[in-house]
């Protein structure tokens, strides 16, 4: 029987597209056809699919945004698992990453990154009153009985095991939902993603027997940015001189704030992707 995913995907795909000629480029084509292939994980609040089949999400709304210019007005959403994205990217099954994806090293590798839209951190889900006085990954490691969740192939992951807690503290789960129904049935002690996803989460479950961990200390932050195909230098640069734009009127903010972020949440002057894939960490 085909999946939920294999729908969900199939709904929001209105047609296959042809392949390029050997002189059009994606961005040629987009503008001439108005449409983008766009990959999504379905998550909150970056890009997913509400309960009326519409797609959503504060990565979606920007995306919009910084197309609008050509002439690409609609998003043709191919739903996949997040650590699916770059591979979807890579075997020309998307045109770009919408789904709120860091810029790190190991990826500029193999794609392109768009100068930072977001600056984010992460912080924990726990129960009411934070039993284990959980407010950093330190106070995890040093706690051999605590168990700790987060997702494979996000920068969480990486995170966690960099920080000390040992393999068999780490509970991954494919979705950040499930995370939150193991943190809920007891198999973890928190759930560790990005902080404006956890905001999410506790708003949609409604759940008031959980609580985000306050304080919490965070060391790492990181950079929000749309991917692409390191071949495909004039979608690049055109999304580029948009978020610049976006950025210096304040529009970037403003549409971004509907989805729970800040002033404190945007990128610092300046910071480019070249910057961040170089391995420095800004501030």
């Amino acid at each position: 029987m085909m999946s939920r995913r294999w729908f969900l995907a199939a709904a929001l795909c209105s047609s296959c597209k042809a392949p390029l000629s050997k002189t059009e480029t994606v961005f040629a084509r987009a503008k001439k056809t108005g449409t983008l292939r766009v990959g999504i994980a379905n998550e909150k609040p970056y890009g997913y699919v509400d309960e009326n089949g519409k797609l959503q999400g504060a990565m979606v709304s920007l995306l919009t945004a910084v197309l609008a210019p050509y002439g690409i007005n609609k998003i043709d959403a191919q739903i996949a698992d997040f650590n699916a994205l770059v591979p979807s990217l890579l075997a020309n099954r998307i045109d770009i990453i919408g789904a709120g994806m860091y810029i790190k090293p190991a990826r500029c590798g193999n794609i392109a990154f768009s100068d930072p839209v977001t600056r984010i951190g992460g912080t924990f889900m726990v129960k009411k009153g934070n039993p284990k006085h959980l407010h950093s990954l330190r106070d995890v490691a040093s706690q051999p009985g605590v168990m700790i969740g987060t997702q494979p192939g996000v920068d969480q992951q990486q995170e966690v095991v960099q920080s000390g807690v040992p393999e068999s503290q780490i509970v991954l789960f494919s979705k950040d939902t499930e995370a939150l129904a193991g943190l809920q049935a007891g198999r973890v002690d928190a759930i560790y993603f990005p902080a404006l996803e956890v905001n999410a989460l506790l708003s949609t479950s409604g759940d008031t027997s959980l609580e985000r961990a306050v304080p919490f200390s965070q060391t790492v932050y990181h950079y929000q940015a749309f991917g692409m195909r390191n071949a495909d230098h004039d979608l690049l640069a055109a999304v580029n001189s948009s978020i610049a734009a976006l950025l210096a009127s304040g529009k970037l903010l403003g549409i971004l704030q509907a989805f729970g972020y800040t002033q404190n949440d945007m990128p610092l002057p300046g910071i480019k992707a070249a910057e961040i894939c170089s391995g420095q960490q800004p501030g």
